[in-house]
Formats: C-alpha cells, sequence, structure tokens
C-alpha cells in the first residue's frame, strides 16, 4: 500500500471514528446501519495494521479528539473534499504530499 493510500486510510479511520464518537457520544445502538458498517469495516483494517501504525493512529486520535470542535469540523470538511476528488486527482495531491513532506525532512 502507497504512502498516500495509508495516509489516507488513517484520516479515515481517525475521522471515522471520530464521528462516531462526536460530542453527542452516540452508542452503538444509536448510529445508523451505515456509520455502523463503516466503523466495523475501519476498526477490521486498523486490527490488520502493525502495531506501531496503530500506536501511531491512536496517538494521532488524542490529538483530534483535543481539537477545538471548529478545527475537528474542518478537518472533516478538508477529508470529505479530498475524499471527493477523482481518483487521478486524488493520486496526484498524494504525490504532491510526499514530495512536500520529504522536501521538510
Amino acid at each position: 500500500m502507497s504512502t498516500g493510500r495509508r495516509a489516507a486510510l488513517g484520516l479515515g479511520i481517525l475521522l471515522t471514528v471520530a464521528a462516531a464518537t462526536r460530542a453527542d457520544d452516540r452508542r452503538w445502538d444509536q448510529l445508523t446501519p451505515q456509520q455502523r458498517q463503516r466503523v466495523l469495516q475501519n476498526y477490521q483494517q486498523f486490527q490488520q495494521l502493525p502495531p506501531s501504525r496503530q500506536k501511531f493512529l491512536e496517538r494521532r486520535y488524542e490529538r483530534y479528539q483535543a481539537l477545538p470542535p471548529g478545527e475537528q469540523q474542518r478537518l472533516q470538511q478538508q477529508y470529505r473534499q479530498y475524499r471527493e476528488l477523482p481518483p487521478d486527482e486524488r493520486e496526484r495531491f498524494n504525490q504532491q504530499y510526499q514530495r512536500w513532506k520529504s522536501e521538510r525532512r
């Protein structure tokens, strides 16, 4: 799996869990069937990740939870916009992000 895809998967897991546990703190039985399915799929993917990646995502989730609600909403909106991009634009974005990330090191 490419680094861009892993980053997108990680962000997707993070935001899906965050959406399912936002301030109203809904329980499993209060989620829609679609939300349940999404959470379950992401949980299964998370369980297949190496432990170091799981820890990384857990730390990111904790950072996300500490953000003000407006910042959390901004991140969710940006992720939705990213997911709505056509695959070729998403891949181009991932490549640009990787170049930017490597230049910062």
